[in-house]
């Protein structure tokens, strides 16, 4: 398990990347908008799990949520800047993937399974029909995978997709999250599984707060 001190030092690395980088370019790639200003630093608006985000380019790498929600914690400030710096503008495909036919995906795949798959089957396994309910909160829509699915836009290009298979008398139930084939010109694997964990978390936190 990483130390917060782990984040903070990728956070560091990849803020020195993006003040050398092309802001335009960057946004461009990402589906995301820079914001020039004469008498402000530049900075780059984009939405993280339908949330605004501002990046602030210069002179320093600052990455906050604009409503009112929580303050975003170190691994999503570097997973914004990852996706920024990876982002490659490729289209969609159309081709679902699992996490373990991403590049490197089996190397993290143990971790895959435990911060998000296994958790989205053990609180949403039994009532799939509460996926629904709270996916639109997090820029989620209902999919065509499964019994019940829904596709979350998590980040601008970057779509993750849970899917639940509803249990019987003779077997539980059974989900598993899906990608586009391109989410590896966005994100680096470590990412699609912290991403794909945040955006469980996510929804488990609102099942708590939010009464159906």
């Amino acid at each position: 398990m990483a130390r917060i001190d782990d984040y903070k030092e990728a956070f560091r690395i990849a803020a020195e990347k993006l003040k050398a980088a092309n802001p335009l370019h960057l946004a461009r790639m990402a589906g995301a908008t820079l914001i020039e200003d004469d008498e402000l630093a530049p900075w780059i608006e984009l939405h993280y799990l339908a949330r605004p985000i501002k990046v602030t380019v210069s002179p320093e790498v600052e990455v906050e949520a604009t409503d009112e929600g929580r303050e975003l914690s170190h691994p999503e400030k570097g997973l914004i800047l990852h996706y920024l710096l990876t982002a490659a503008g490729a289209e969609p495909t159309g081709e679902q993937i699992t996490f373990r036919q991403v590049p490197g995906g089996i190397s993290y795949h143990a971790a895959f399974l435990r911060r998000a798959r296994d958790p989205l089957i053990m609180v949403f396994g039994d009532r799939p029909e509460r996926l629904l309910e709270l996916g639109p909160m997090i820029g989620g829509r209902p999919g065509d995978f499964g019994d019940v699915s829904v596709v979350v836009k998590a980040l601008p290009r970057v779509e993750i997709i849970l899917v639940l298979w509803k249990g019987d008398d003779e077997f539980g139930p059974e989900g598993n999250i899906l990608f586009d084939a391109n989410i590896t010109d966005y994100l680096p694997s470590e990412d699609i599984a912290m991403i794909s964990g945040q955006v469980v978390y996510t929804l488990m936190g609102l099942d708590r707060a939010v009464k159906g």
